[in-house]
């Protein structure tokens, strides 16, 4: 195996071992067991699991967005921007929303996750606000606050997830898909 595929397949498994147990869970030697390899073919590739962690983080988060651009790739704005209200509350077991949420967390304190979550929340915002201008220039109209209300559909997407994540919470999958799309037609200039 040539040592990028080598590099690959080790990203690859820490992305499934921290769904599965969560970023702050999650270790080196989980990944090690997962893969059958030693510590020490690890850290030739990385030398610190700060390293292997931000990389995983990063190469989820461009799957992601990759994956919601491939959904709405063709697709009039508003139901584009409908799409991607669906797709981020269909995170059936959360595991998505808990990598996202717990990489923020980690950021405060992780210089090399903040470098990659900062990255990651203007790939959204650009996605969105791409739709929001897409939306405006179908409708004819001139969009002048689409960054801005990029930045709070994207803030209301976070809220919405954190609260779902909360045991007993009485926020629904449900709920939050009606709010999110309410708040979409309000930003838009339609009706609730």
């Amino acid at each position: 195996m040539s040592g990028e595929d080598r590099r690959k397949q080790i990203v690859d498994k820490a992305i499934d071992v921290i769904l599965q147990k969560g970023l702050a869970q999650a270790a080196t030697r989980d990944v090690t067991r997962a893969l059958g390899v030693g510590s020490g073919l690890l850290h030739h590739y990385f030398p610190s699991w700060a390293e292997l962690r931000a990389d995983a983080v990063r190469l989820a988060a461009t799957r992601e967005i990759e994956e919601v651009k491939a959904l709405v790739d063709g697709v009039p704005a508003m139901e584009a921007l409908e799409r991607v209200a669906d797709w981020v509350v269909d995170d059936e077991d959360m595991r998505h929303w808990r990598l996202w949420l717990n990489a923020l967390d980690e950021a405060h304190r992780d210089d090399l996750l903040a470098d990659v979550m900062t990255a990651a929340m203007l790939d959204w915002h650009r996605l969105i606000a791409g739709l929001l201008v897409k939306l405006g220039e179908e409708r004819g109209a001139t969009t002048s606050n689409a960054d801005d209300a990029a930045w709070r559909l994207t803030a209301l997407m976070d809220g919405l997830a954190s609260t779902m994540l909360v045991k007993g919470s009485a926020m629904t999958a449900r709920t939050a898909r009606m709010l999110l799309k309410q708040q979409l037609r309000l930003e838009c200039g339609q009706q609730a």
